[in-house]
């Protein structure tokens, strides 16, 4: 599906953000972007902002102009998540799944790091053997 990207302008409003705006737009939909950093500076998790649309792009990928690109986690009303407690609480469930998604990923990252075994290096050390050698024995 192509999406087009809109610019909002919210100088014509009274509207402080773009997320007020939405909130109060019908048929505006919140878009969570599975992407997720940790920053150290303020000690967050920051996710990338959320992308609006006018329609349901749960599955859909988003592709920025950097080249980097997300995929839909979740999609929601912009008025049903100010007005409604249970799609709220989804929201935020599913911000918390790509947290934990985020901290497993980088303790795999770090155990990787740490502990896995360069296995050329040590062919090149001569701390392995060859198919050859195994053969041998």
């Amino acid at each position: 599906m192509t999406v087009k990207t809109q610019y909002i302008n919210l100088d014509d409003t009274d509207y402080v953000s773009q997320q007020q705006w939405a909130e109060h737009t019908p048929g505006v939909y919140m878009n969570l972007l599975g992407g997720c950093r940790w920053d150290p500076i303020d000690n967050k998790y920051k996710i990338v902002p959320i992308k609006y649309s006018s329609v349901d792009l749960t599955g859909e990928k988003i592709k920025f102009a950097s080249g980097q690109e997300f995929q839909v986690l979740y999609s929601c009303l912009a008025m049903d998540y100010a007005n409604k407690k249970e799609v709220k609480n989804e929201w935020w469930e599913q911000t918390n799944k790509l947290v934990e998604g985020y901290k497993e990923q980088k303790q795999i990252q770090d155990h990787i790091a740490t502990n896995n075994t360069d296995l050329k290096r040590l062919r090149k050390e001569g701390a392995l053997l060859d198919k050859d050698e195994l053969d041998e024995q």
